[in-house]
């Protein structure tokens, strides 16, 4: 008889089963991934009666007045945070592309060695940075204000940018450079209409990186504040978990604001993320 034989459409079909339980795990583990924010938005629309009778499922009727007292006693550190984080960013970004374009595009004595030694910082873990940095801000009369966070972030959160930009702007045509030179241009029109309209998505992923670290911080803002007027809210949320007490339902309210501006942040910079790393702002 013509036709493939049995033995052949069982090949056939082989590869197909397998792309099939590829994606099936694939499915599965990404449920896995979001079971506990699921379960943390679930649990924030109940009562206490509601959090121990039904743990697992979703109970009515929903509580969603827990978002309204989370907000109203959460609404100034995630403010705080918000600050601290955008001028943070808008630090790091500026001073970075400077310092990165610099190192890329001007020779000067001991150039390899100041940058490899910025670079060689990032191999040094925060956590041993700590008492000296704290010894530093305390003498400088900066605990518990807004600048003992800021300048922290920013001195210290440029070396990866530094790195990021350095490798991006030394890998750009040099006849750009020639040309808006011959227009009149000098370095930092240089730097302002050829470098940085280029270096955009590299930009966006030193932001995105930076806004996370900054956000996320917690040890450093433990240690340097104690007033809500400048608390952030990663320390700001243990306090709040301490007043609603036995209150699940608020509590988990509040993880869930918490959680919401990196949602946010994720869903609008997820693509320019994506362009930078495509354009080779990870490169090594």
């Amino acid at each position: 008889m013509n036709g493939v034989p049995a033995n052949g459409s069982m090949l056939l079909r082989r590869p197909q089963v397998i792309g099939v339980m590829w994606r099936v795990t694939l499915a599965a583990i990404l449920g896995l991934t979001f079971l506990p924010f699921v379960f943390m938005v679930i649990t924030s629309l109940k009562d206490t009666n509601q959090f121990f009778h039904s743990f697992w499922l979703p109970a009515m009727p929903l509580h969603s007045e827990n978002y309204l007292h989370a907000f109203d006693d959460m609404k100034g550190y995630l403010l705080n945070s918000v600050f601290v984080t955008g001028v943070s960013v808008a630090g790091i970004v500026a001073f970075a592309s400077l310092a990165g374009f610099v190192f890329a595009r001007c020779e000067f004595p001991g150039r390899e060695l100041i940058y490899y030694g910025m670079i060689a910082m990032m191999m040094i873990p925060g956590v041993l940075m700590l008492i000296p940095s704290f010894l530093w801000v305390k003498r400088l009369h900066l605990l518990d204000t807004y600048w003992v966070m800021l300048l922290p972030y920013i001195s210290g959160g440029q070396i990866l940018g530094v790195y990021l930009l350095r490798t991006f702007f030394s890998e750009i045509d040099e006849d750009l450079f020639d040309a808006a030179q011959v227009d009149g241009a000098g370095l930092l029109l240089q730097f302002w209409h050829v470098g940085i309209p280029l270096a955009k998505p590299v930009l966006g992923v030193v932001a995105i990186v930076s806004a996370l670290a900054v956000w996320n911080n917690f040890l450093w803002p433990l240690v340097t504040t104690s007033s809500d007027d400048v608390m952030v809210l990663t320390v700001g949320i243990l306090r709040y978990t301490s007043r609603v007490g036995y209150l699940y339902g608020r509590m988990f309210a509040g993880y869930t604001v918490s959680a919401i501006p990196l949602g946010i942040l994720f869903l609008l910079c997820t693509r320019l993320f994506m362009k930078g790393i495509m354009s080779g702002a990870l490169k090594a």
